[in-house]
């Protein structure tokens, strides 16, 4: 049984690291194929442009960091076998709560740097938590698409963001819609510099850890791979096929908060969100490149932010419109997703495996 997991562990690798190479490979042709000027130029763009200067490499890990978040909370509820996606609305909605208490109370003033984030992360992340219960409900127990409700609860959400921004937070001495300047030690600061390249890193590690764990190693990760994989089998097994999926919602609106609160806090001076960021649907796409599993989300994660940068950079460059290099992530979502690609090899391996078993048994 052993060397069947490690099997399908490699061939899981494989699977995404070949789609990885393939993708890109891929896109490099069309950006040669698209580009009017000179295709060496236009290929060193794409390649290495996020990595030329720190201010292109703080753009490429600021994006980074919320992903890793928002990642991790979508491989509990992907793995549970539902597609909510209310993280993109947690974005927007979890900040401006969050700025209430920090504009209209006096709770965060004083208090040391690192506490008042601790306490603005957490904050967001209970908020987040508490959002994602109402479609969870409405699956869980009306038996009602949670993804569609979550579509209509994002624009729902973003509204009403914009409604208390402008109600209790909006600074009229500026000509956008924003809320006064962040106190000093209520944001995240800068690592490199003044770029994007910031402290939030650390809250993306710590939580990409408790993911880990969670997934992994704890009973409610364990029941809710079991009833994303077959909820009749998990049903008889005596596990709770509604709790489980339910507790997943929650938790993955709780990674969502937590890459809310490093995006506004750590990427902008001011809550200034006027519309969906999606954050929230490239989480998703994270976790498809990462095939549902926290420990590949690092890498899935920073592939997505280096072609989300190397399109703007390719768009500042060249003529090549950003939402040309975007269709990379359909091509690896065409590969990674699936399920049939390197099915017959792994098949193979697997047969051989067994039939050597069989031959030392009767040996």
């Amino acid at each position: 049984m052993k060397k069947v997991q490690r099997v399908d562990m490699l061939f899981e690798f494989l699977r995404v690291f070949l789609g990885l190479i393939i993708a890109y490979a891929i896109t490099v042709v069309f950006v040669m194929i698209a580009s009017k000027g000179s295709m060496a130029d236009a290929v060193r763009n794409f390649a290495i442009g996020p990595f030329v200067n720190a201010r292109r490499f703080g753009q490429l890990m600021g994006k980074f960091i919320p992903y890793v978040l928002m990642g991790c909370g979508f491989c509990f509820i992907y793995s549970a076998g539902r597609f909510s996606l209310i993280g993109e609305g947690i974005v927007n909605f979890a900040p401006i709560i969050t700025c209430l208490v920090m504009f209209k109370t006096n709770l965060l003033v004083g208090l040391p740097l690192w506490l008042n984030l601790t306490i603005m992360v957490a904050l967001c992340a209970i908020i987040g938590a508490i959002v994602a219960t109402v479609p969870a409900f409405i699956r869980e127990k009306l038996g009602q698409s949670e993804m569609v409700l979550s579509i209509i609860m994002n624009f729902m959400l973003l509204f009403l963001s914009l409604w208390v921004l402008k109600q209790f937070l909006l600074d009229r001495s500026i000509s956008m819609q924003a809320t006064k300047m962040y106190p000093a030690n209520m944001k995240f600061y800068s690592l490199v510099g003044t770029t994007n390249f910031h402290s939030g890193i650390y809250v993306a590690a710590i939580g990409w850890v408790i993911a880990l764990i969670l997934y992994n190693y704890t009973k409610i990760g364990q029941k809710i791979k079991t009833v994303g994989a077959n909820p009749q089998f998990a049903l008889y097994s005596g596990i709770n096929a509604i709790a489980a999926p339910f507790i997943a919602q929650m938790i993955g609106g709780a990674f969502a908060g937590a890459a809310a609160a490093v995006d506004a806090f750590g990427l902008y001076p001011r809550y200034q969100y006027t519309a969906l960021t999606n954050i929230g649907f490239d989480g998703l796409l994270v976790a498809v490149i990462a095939r549902k599993k926290p420990a590949y989300i690092p890498i899935a994660a920073f592939v997505l932010a280096y072609i989300r940068t190397s399109a703007v950079v390719l768009n500042l460059s060249t003529n090549i419109p950003v939402e040309f290099v975007n269709m990379m992530q359909a091509i690896i979502i065409f590969f990674v997703a699936a399920e049939h690609f390197l099915s017959k090899s792994r098949q193979k391996v697997i047969f051989r495996l067994a039939r050597n078993k069989e031959q030392e048994a009767h040996s």
